[in-house]
């Protein structure tokens, strides 16, 4: 569930249910029935709906109703009367006795008397009702409790003014607004609480993690449940470990390729630089003093120089390839013309080489490539260099280069019979500063670039290399590049 909704439900739920509480509570505390009467059009009579503002007179109503029942002629006994009043009067209220429509006792104090008129008759008020009647200065309540007694009918009026019930009336109020901030409190409190425990845990989650990977430790995954927005930073978070974790192996195996590629530099540097040295102490020393012997040294002090060289250009490149700065010169080229060209010049070096040659292309004659044609020449070159470079010594060197059409992209194919690839190293010829020859015990010079260098101009290009070997057996290598379509040249 999203956060927004959490939230939304957490406030419906803080605002709603207090309501919901409150409004069951108020049905069972009170219940109001009002209705008009037509012989006292002033007056409302009440149904069990004061009893809360009037219960502290219901005791004393039913000792009078079980007085009436039992004893009704002390009702017309004055000192009697005064005796119950009197207990009234502790409670705001005084009593009123009428017998046979005559007024025979009025307890009430100056001003809170009650206009006779509108005293109810005998029998119109039923028991537990409650009546609001006019007083001479203010309202007041009244309940009514009959009698019998001696031929005479009575009623005995227990009334009690409205000032009197204030202070009632505010224990009231104060008793709904205790238990309306309760609910409100405790439901505040219940659906923070809920909401806060489901929150805290997967944060609390995340500054682990945080702080987990802050020192270093980039092993431990991230695993947080759910599908709200916390959930999807902890799965973003999770995400960026992953990230991290596999750029700090990167960085781990680069540095480490970095320190081979150097030792094989210094390694391969240290050799002809060895070989100059002696050399040129021999020509100082006057052991060359023959012509013969001296262009015999001078010759191997450039040789060795000529191989010093190439390390440093290997060096170079190995450089550019690690910052990106290999140079472009896109330009629109023939696919035919070009390739042909490739051909003839391969043709001469593999036959100074001792190899065979062959060379197909299927293209059209005006397809249309978009090129830096000095770099796809190093691709082809490179990849030529390769297989001589891995040739088998007990077989004769067959090279075979073809090109063909495959639809939106030219292709080209390289094959040779010479060393091959064994299955595992396959997948990692392309990789910068891998090779298959790892133990340096094949003889064979090289610092593995030139590959991977084939394989970013290629893709610098919009195409894509690979290769297919078996060992012992020869490798093809591939290589697409788009073409531009007729319509786009001619733009």
């Amino acid at each position: 569930m999203k956060l927004k909704t959490k939230f939304i439900l957490n406030i419906l739920l803080i605002v709603l249910l207090p309501i919901v509480l409150i409004f069951i509570f108020a049905s069972f505390a009170t219940r109001t029935k009002a209705r008009s009467s037509g012989s006292h059009p002033g007056n409302l009579y009440f149904s069990n709906s004061v009893d809360d503002l009037a219960a502290y007179t219901d005791s004393d109503v039913m000792e009078l109703t079980e007085l009436a029942k039992n004893h009704p002629e002390k009702f017309l006994d004055k000192d009697a009367v005064k005796r119950e009043n009197s207990k009234l009067a502790k409670k705001n209220s005084y009593l009123v006795v009428v017998a046979d429509s005559k007024l025979t006792y009025d307890g009430a104090a100056n001003g809170m008397r009650p206009i006779y008129s509108e005293l109810p008759q005998y029998g119109r008020l039923k028991k537990g009702d409650v009546l609001l009647i006019r007083l001479q200065k203010e309202r007041g309540l009244l309940k009514e409790v009959d009698f019998k007694t001696r031929g005479q009918t009575g009623q005995v009026f227990v009334i009690t003014p409205a000032g009197s019930i204030v202070p009632g009336s505010r224990k009231i109020v104060c008793y709904y607004l205790f238990w309306l901030v309760a609910i409100l409190f405790i439901t505040g409190i219940v659906a923070s609480m809920l909401l806060y425990r489901n929150m805290i845990k997967k944060v609390r989650q995340m500054q682990q993690a945080a702080e987990n990977i802050h020192e270093g430790d980039l092993d431990t995954k991230i695993e947080v449940r759910g599908n709200d927005e916390l959930t999807e930073l902890a799965q973003s978070m999770e995400r960026m470990r992953v990230k991290l974790l596999s750029n700090a192996e990167q960085k781990v195996a680069d540095e480490e390729s970095n320190r081979q590629f150097m030792s094989n530099i210094s390694h391969d540097l240290k050799t002809p630089l060895t070989s100059i040295i002696g050399y040129s102490e021999g020509i100082l020393d006057g052991i060359a003093k023959d012509p013969e012997k001296l262009k015999k040294y001078v010759g191997t002090i450039h040789t060795k120089a000529v191989d010093m060289n190439a390390l440093l250009n290997e060096l170079s490149e190995f450089l550019k390839l690690d910052m990106h700065e290999i140079p472009y010169h896109f330009d629109t080229i023939n696919a035919n013309g070009y390739f042909d060209d490739f051909a003839e010049e391969t043709w001469d070096e593999l036959a100074d080489a001792g190899a065979d040659f062959s060379y197909k292309n299927t293209l059209p004659t005006d397809t249309v490539i978009f090129a830096d044609p000095a770099q796809i020449n190093r691709v082809l070159h490179n990849l030529v260099s390769n297989a001589i470079k891995y040739r088998r010594e007990d077989t004769k060197l067959s090279v075979e280069f073809r090109v063909h059409d495959a639809g939106d992209f030219i292709q080209a194919e390289l094959c040779d019979n010479g060393r091959g690839i064994s299955p595992e190293d396959v997948p990692h010829v392309f990789d910068r500063l891998f090779r298959a020859d790892k133990a340096r015990n094949t003889g064979i010079r090289g610092n593995g670039i030139g590959l991977s260098i084939v394989k970013q101009i290629v893709e610098d290009h919009g195409g894509q290399v690979w290769v297919t070997s078996r060992k012992n057996e020869g490798s093809t290598f591939y290589f697409m590049l788009k073409k531009i379509q007729q319509h786009s040249a001619a733009l």
